[in-house]
């Protein structure tokens, strides 16, 4: 199956590689390496190796990477790369001295990527930092995790309540994770669905003096922020916020998001965000639409004014957002080729008439030929015909407006007559979004290898987690030539039956 695999990669003609590091449950510092490349038109993220560095700087983890490709005996495995997708760590994307920086000494064309969701995760940080009123929402939030998540008599206290007023009652949730902004959305929701309960239980903890002074403390300044009609109006305009920003996240940490689908993805961020300045959101209207005079979910709530404007308030929180994302994501928008790649991707966008048709994104053919010759002509592209074909293939779209780009790469008559056209479409359609996958990686490393398995092997714990992220489901696994291995293996630790007489195949004659 890994034989397989590898061959997979060696007959693309164009790949990326996906990296991010961590430390496993037994201190060790590892390096996960995926290879995202195009199957049938659509771009997958497929797990390579993950391997212990030695050395935590750029020439380790440069080393780590060539020693899972020579293991792979992929041994010119830069001749075919064209795209390095990770986390901001200054180690990977170092403009002097990190990975990126390094490959491109071999790898000229190289286009490095900082990790889309992790980047929208920094500017939100960034824009909490710098906003009151979103800074309050984290604390809520992260003292009502800490109140339940370390005490479990605290949780079964809530529980209780809850089952006392008939309602239901979610834990509250961490407001970090792998899947970023999604679990800050997440720890939102609970605390609002939790309102009552909470509220009771807190005034539970002031009124009978219960814990220690911190927790009282805890309970009774979470009680007077969320009593606060003005500071729960911005709670539940926060949760509109989070929807349109973990959209966002979770569409990119998909495996076959595409260049143009982010840098779209991105402009439907700045559009619900703006229209959040004047129309209210989902989740605020049922709040507004949940209070009763100054009552909400038989809360008495402080301050309830209904006609206060707030506008400005709004404003501010949005402002901050954009102007944090617009400083993370400006570079990685305005890059010249990521633009002009953008361009050729999106299908929907080209010209419905014959004359802007006629010279559409010749300028942006130019460049991406300009800045991928090397790799073009490496991969036997005919260069001389990519504009000829760029011309027809604009004629097609013309034509079947309808047709989605893996069309092109699935049908062997388009596939044949746009070739070498789609040769650089497969360049860009491989470029990396997100390092997502090898977060997903690291959770798999962690079921394999955990406290209770702390002492497997490299050479084990990567074939682990291959079968675990590469292999067939249970159901289709066929475990005959592994049981004929293991019985004719010649070791001496086996059962004392035939395991044969147990395969239900109709040939067993024992009862």
């Amino acid at each position: 199956m890994y034989e397989r695999s590898v061959q997979k990669i060696m007959d693309k003609k164009f790949y990326s590689i996906l990296i991010d590091g961590a430390t496993d449950s037994s201190v060790t510092e590892n390096e996960l390496i995926y290879v995202r490349y195009l199957n049938n038109g659509v771009p997958e993220n497929h797990y390579l190796s993950i391997e212990d560095i030695e050395n935590a700087n750029a020439l380790g983890i440069l080393k780590c990477i060539d020693t899972a490709f020579n293991r792979a005996e992929i041994l010119d495995w830069k001749e075919n790369l064209v795209g390095f997708g990770s986390d901001g760590a200054s180690v990977n994307l170092g403009s002097k001295n990190g990975v990126a920086a390094l490959l491109k000494n071999d790898v000229p064309h190289l286009v490095s990527v900082h990790c889309v969701a992790h980047r929208l995760e920094l500017a939100a940080n960034n824009a909490i930092k710098g906003h009151q009123i979103m800074r309050d929402i984290q604390d809520v939030l992260t003292n009502t995790y800490k109140q339940y998540h370390y005490s479990p008599k605290a949780l079964r206290e809530l529980r209780d309540i809850a089952d006392s007023l008939e309602e239901k009652v979610l834990k509250p949730t961490n407001l970090h994770g792998t899947r970023w902004l999604p679990h800050v959305q997440a720890a939102l929701t609970v605390l609002m669905k939790n309102f009552t309960v909470i509220i009771t239980h807190f005034d539970h903890i002031r009124g009978g003096r219960i814990g220690n002074a911190e927790v009282q403390g805890r309970a009774t300044n979470i009680s007077r922020k969320l009593k606060e009609y003005s500071f729960l109006y911005m709670c539940f305009f926060m949760l509109d916020v989070l929807k349109a920003l973990s959209e966002l996240s979770l569409k990119v940490q998909k495996d076959s998001t595409t260049l143009s689908e982010y840098l779209e993805s991105i402009t439907v961020l700045h559009l619900s965000l703006i229209e959040l300045k004047q129309v209210n959101g989902e989740e605020l209207n049922k709040f507004l639409g949940e209070m009763n005079g100054d009552i909400f979910r038989n809360v008495t709530l402080k301050n309830v004014n209904h006609h206060e404007n707030y506008s400005e308030k709004r404003d501010e929180m949005i402002n901050a957002l954009m102007e944090a994302i617009d400083k993370r994501f400006g570079p990685m928008e305005n890059d010249p080729v990521l633009k002009a790649g953008e361009t050729l991707l999106q299908l929907g966008e080209y010209p419905k008439s014959r004359e802007e048709l006629a010279l559409f994104s010749n300028e942006h053919l130019n460049l991406l030929m300009q800045h991928f010759a090397g790799i073009l002509q490496n991969g036997n592209c005919n260069t001389a015909v990519v504009a000829d074909e760029f011309k027809a293939f604009k004629a097609h779209v013309y034509s079947h407006n309808t047709s989605p780009i893996e069309y092109y790469f699935q049908s062997a008559e388009l596939n044949r007559r746009f070739q070498n056209f789609l040769m650089l479409i497969e360049i860009l359609l491989v470029l990396p979004i997100s390092s997502a996958a090898c977060e997903r990686g690291f959770s798999c490393m962690k079921r394999v290898k955990s406290d209770w398995r702390s002492s497997l092997a490299p050479s084990m714990l990567r074939m682990l987690m291959y079968i675990s992220i590469e292999g067939c489901p249970l159901e289709e696994f066929d475990n005959i030539p592994v049981l004929d291995k293991w019985w004719g293996s010649g070791r001496a630790k086996k059962p004392g039956f035939n395991p044969y007489d147990f395969r239900g195949d109709g040939d067993n004659d024992s009862d």
